[in-house]
Protein backbone atom coordinates (compact mmCIF):
# COMPACT_ATOMS: atom_id res chain seq x y z
CA UNK A 1 0.00 0.00 0.00
CA UNK A 2 1.42 3.39 -0.99
CA UNK A 3 1.32 6.66 0.98
CA UNK A 4 -1.30 7.89 -1.48
CA UNK A 5 -3.50 4.83 -0.72
CA UNK A 6 -3.22 5.56 3.00
CA UNK A 7 -4.13 9.23 2.43
CA UNK A 8 -7.15 8.20 0.35
CA UNK A 9 -8.27 5.82 3.11
CA UNK A 10 -7.96 8.64 5.63
CA UNK A 11 -9.99 11.01 3.44
CA UNK A 12 -12.53 8.25 2.82
CA UNK A 13 -12.92 7.73 6.59
CA UNK A 14 -13.24 11.51 7.07
CA UNK A 15 -15.99 11.75 4.46
CA UNK A 16 -17.90 8.87 6.11
CA UNK A 17 -17.56 10.50 9.52
CA UNK A 18 -18.78 13.84 8.16
CA UNK A 19 -22.03 12.22 6.96
CA UNK A 20 -22.95 11.55 10.60
CA UNK A 21 -24.62 14.21 12.79
CA UNK A 22 -22.14 16.91 13.86
CA UNK A 23 -22.16 15.93 17.54
CA UNK A 24 -20.56 17.70 20.50
CA UNK A 25 -16.88 18.52 20.66
CA UNK A 26 -15.27 15.82 22.80
CA UNK A 27 -11.82 16.01 24.41
CA UNK A 28 -9.16 13.93 22.64
CA UNK A 29 -6.32 12.48 24.74
CA UNK A 30 -3.10 13.96 23.35
CA UNK A 31 -1.36 10.59 23.54
CA UNK A 32 -3.84 9.34 20.88
CA UNK A 33 -2.73 12.03 18.43
CA UNK A 34 0.45 12.85 16.61
CA UNK A 35 0.27 16.25 18.25
CA UNK A 36 2.55 19.25 17.79
CA UNK A 37 4.66 20.29 20.80
CA UNK A 38 2.68 23.44 21.40
CA UNK A 39 -0.71 21.71 21.76
CA UNK A 40 -2.04 21.54 25.33
CA UNK A 41 -5.46 20.04 24.53
CA UNK A 42 -7.64 18.98 21.62
CA UNK A 43 -11.30 18.39 20.79
CA UNK A 44 -13.05 16.60 17.97
CA UNK A 45 -16.55 16.02 16.65
CA UNK A 46 -17.74 14.49 13.38
CA UNK A 47 -16.79 17.64 11.42
CA UNK A 48 -13.66 19.26 12.86
CA UNK A 49 -10.54 18.84 14.95
CA UNK A 50 -9.73 21.71 17.33
CA UNK A 51 -6.15 22.02 18.63
CA UNK A 52 -5.42 24.43 21.48
CA UNK A 53 -2.34 26.09 22.96
CA UNK A 54 -3.38 27.50 26.34
CA UNK A 55 -0.19 29.56 26.75
CA UNK A 56 0.55 31.23 23.42
CA UNK A 57 2.89 34.19 24.05
CA UNK A 58 1.54 37.42 22.62
CA UNK A 59 3.09 40.81 21.96
CA UNK A 60 0.25 43.24 22.55
CA UNK A 61 0.28 47.01 22.65
CA UNK A 62 -1.46 48.14 25.82
CA UNK A 63 -1.73 51.78 26.92
CA UNK A 64 0.78 52.87 24.30
CA UNK A 65 3.48 50.34 25.19
CA UNK A 66 4.28 46.77 24.20
CA UNK A 67 3.39 44.12 26.77
CA UNK A 68 5.37 40.91 26.26
CA UNK A 69 4.04 39.11 29.34
CA UNK A 70 0.56 38.41 28.00
CA UNK A 71 -0.56 34.91 27.07
CA UNK A 72 -3.53 34.09 24.90
CA UNK A 73 -5.28 30.87 24.05
CA UNK A 74 -4.43 29.94 20.46
CA UNK A 75 -7.06 27.82 18.70
CA UNK A 76 -6.55 25.97 15.41
CA UNK A 77 -9.56 24.47 13.58
CA UNK A 78 -9.52 22.12 10.62
CA UNK A 79 -12.32 20.20 8.97
CA UNK A 80 -11.66 16.43 8.73
CA UNK A 81 -11.76 16.35 4.93
CA UNK A 82 -9.39 19.36 4.72
CA UNK A 83 -11.95 21.35 2.70
CA UNK A 84 -12.85 24.97 3.57
CA UNK A 85 -15.42 25.40 6.34
CA UNK A 86 -18.79 26.29 4.86
CA UNK A 87 -20.22 29.32 6.71
CA UNK A 88 -16.93 29.48 8.57
CA UNK A 89 -17.84 32.44 10.80
CA UNK A 90 -20.78 30.54 12.32
CA UNK A 91 -18.71 27.37 12.73
CA UNK A 92 -15.93 29.29 14.52
CA UNK A 93 -18.46 31.10 16.73
CA UNK A 94 -20.08 27.79 17.70
CA UNK A 95 -16.68 26.24 18.52
CA UNK A 96 -15.73 29.28 20.64
CA UNK A 97 -19.04 29.09 22.50
CA UNK A 98 -18.90 25.34 23.08
CA UNK A 99 -15.32 25.23 24.41
CA UNK A 100 -14.80 28.66 26.00
CA UNK A 101 -18.35 29.87 26.72
CA UNK A 102 -20.71 32.24 24.93
CA UNK A 103 -19.39 35.36 26.69
CA UNK A 104 -15.73 34.77 25.80
CA UNK A 105 -14.24 37.04 23.13
CA UNK A 106 -12.06 35.72 20.31
CA UNK A 107 -10.33 37.30 17.37
CA UNK A 108 -9.59 35.57 14.09
CA UNK A 109 -6.18 36.00 12.49
CA UNK A 110 -5.81 37.36 8.95
CA UNK A 111 -2.09 37.76 8.11
CA UNK A 112 -0.48 40.21 5.73
CA UNK A 113 -0.75 38.86 2.18
CA UNK A 114 3.06 38.53 2.07
CA UNK A 115 2.89 36.16 5.08
CA UNK A 116 -0.11 34.17 3.91
CA UNK A 117 0.23 30.40 3.90
CA UNK A 118 -3.09 29.03 2.70
CA UNK A 119 -2.50 25.39 1.85
CA UNK A 120 -4.50 23.38 4.36
CA UNK A 121 -7.76 25.26 5.05
CA UNK A 122 -6.74 25.81 8.67
CA UNK A 123 -8.46 28.53 10.69
CA UNK A 124 -6.99 30.34 13.72
CA UNK A 125 -8.59 32.31 16.52
CA UNK A 126 -7.18 33.71 19.74
CA UNK A 127 -8.94 34.08 23.08
CA UNK A 128 -7.36 37.07 24.85
CA UNK A 129 -7.42 37.90 28.56
CA UNK A 130 -10.24 40.21 29.67
CA UNK A 131 -9.49 43.87 29.01
CA UNK A 132 -6.84 43.33 26.34
CA UNK A 133 -8.99 43.55 23.23
CA UNK A 134 -10.29 47.09 22.58
CA UNK A 135 -14.07 46.80 22.56
CA UNK A 136 -16.94 49.27 22.49
CA UNK A 137 -18.02 49.85 26.11
CA UNK A 138 -21.21 48.02 27.04
CA UNK A 139 -23.21 51.24 27.58
CA UNK A 140 -22.28 52.48 24.08
CA UNK A 141 -23.30 49.16 22.51
CA UNK A 142 -26.70 49.32 24.20
CA UNK A 143 -27.37 52.84 22.90
CA UNK A 144 -26.52 51.98 19.27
Amino acid sequence: MTARDIKNLTLSAARKRMKKPKGKLEPVPLEEMNSPEWMTRAYMNNRVTVMINDNAPMHIESNGRMDFGVSAIQVMVRQHDCKPLANHWRVMQDIKNEIFGPESVAIEYFPAESQLIDQKNIYWMFILPDGILPLIPKKQRQSQ
